[in-house]
């Protein structure tokens, strides 16, 4: 189960720097769209870079569902957790499985749903770089899998965590108990 979960500690590390990369790209390649199209006519030079645009956009779709993936993992995802903070522990942890488990169902619905868009893809391409669209709408599934992993792997990290902590109580239990005898 460790080398499981270095494996995924692997991943996640992989898509950070990756989703990292993307935004610097974006970064790049919406401040040449702002040049081209705000600078360069204060010199009379006209020029036009329509792709920077599509790019970005792209990008962005790539990043929100990886980014997202790899938030899952540390439980970052937005939720209601006033509530279970409110509750007894032991409820409070409850609330919280059941808030995972329907996320995952909500991101295997994502899988779904984003399979049959990238078939649909296949039959289209970008409108100003002639990509693909399938390659676009593959961040849906993709990520939405990424995430699934990610909870699951959080989901047993907590019952073991959950597991431990109840372990170490019940010693700290008998060694207390046994200390009065």
């Amino acid at each position: 189960m460790r080398l499981g979960f270095k494996i995924i500690a692997a991943m996640n590390t992989s898509l950070r720097h990756l989703v990292g990369a993307m935004l610097g790209v974006m970064v790049v390649t919406v401040a040449a769209q702002i040049c081209v199209r705000f600078v360069l006519p204060k010199f009379g030079i006209i020029a036009a870079a329509p792709w920077t645009e599509e790019l970005a956009r792209y990008l962005m779709v790539w990043c929100v569902f990886l980014g997202a993936a790899v938030a899952a993992r540390s439980g970052a995802l937005i939720a209601m957790d006033s509530v279970a903070d409110a509750l007894p522990p032991a409820l409070g942890d409850a609330i919280r499985t059941v808030g995972l488990l329907l996320t995952i169902a909500f991101f295997a619905l994502l899988v779904w749903l984003g399979g049959r868009w990238v078939q649909f893809g296949t039959m289209e391409t970008s409108t100003v770089m002639a990509l693909p669209m399938a390659w676009v709408y593959a961040a849906m599934p993709v990520g939405s899998l990424v995430a699934i992993i990610n909870i699951l792997a959080l989901l047993v990290e907590r019952h073991f965590q959950r597991r431990s902590e109840r372990r170490a109580a019940q010693l700290a239990a008998e060694e207390a108990a046994a200390s009065i005898v």
